[in-house]
């Protein structure tokens, strides 16, 4: 399998969301998503280790790190996972298994009852029992 790594900036109508996509593409897909005032880059000292059998998609949630920071009512749990689920989306991944640290765990949650089809499976670190 081919080691890959890229990142870029899609675009959710004017809402740009920062996406870093590492590890071979044939792979098993995990969606790392981070915990409130934190950013993708929370999970780069996993990241080697995780692409030596993953492909390895994070992305900065919509208000984090480098994505877009729109002022509104755009940052709920349900609006971050529909998000996310349009970024795998586009990327082409059909099965995911879905990671969520603190409070991302509730994304990682909402997103598996939005796209049941979706996510395989789910990783919870640190997220609490609501």
């Amino acid at each position: 399998m081919t080691q890959d790594a890229a990142e870029s900036t899609l675009y959710m109508g004017e809402d740009g969301i920062y996406v870093r996509d590492d590890g071979p593409r044939a792979a098993p897909a995990l969606l790392l998503i981070h915990g409130s005032g934190s950013s993708s880059r929370a999970w780069e000292p996993l990241v080697p280790l995780l692409t030596r059998s993953h492909r390895v998609i994070r992305l900065d949630l919509l208000g984090h790190g480098q994505s877009a920071k729109p002022e509104g009512p755009f940052y709920g749990i349900p609006e971050q996972a529909l998000r996310a689920g349009a970024v795998l989306d586009r990327l082409g991944i059909t099965r995911v298994i879905a990671v969520g640290h603190s409070s991302g765990g509730y994304t990682a949650t909402a997103l598996a009852e939005q796209r049941p089809n979706l996510v395989s499976a789910l990783a919870l670190i640190n997220t609490g029992p609501t």
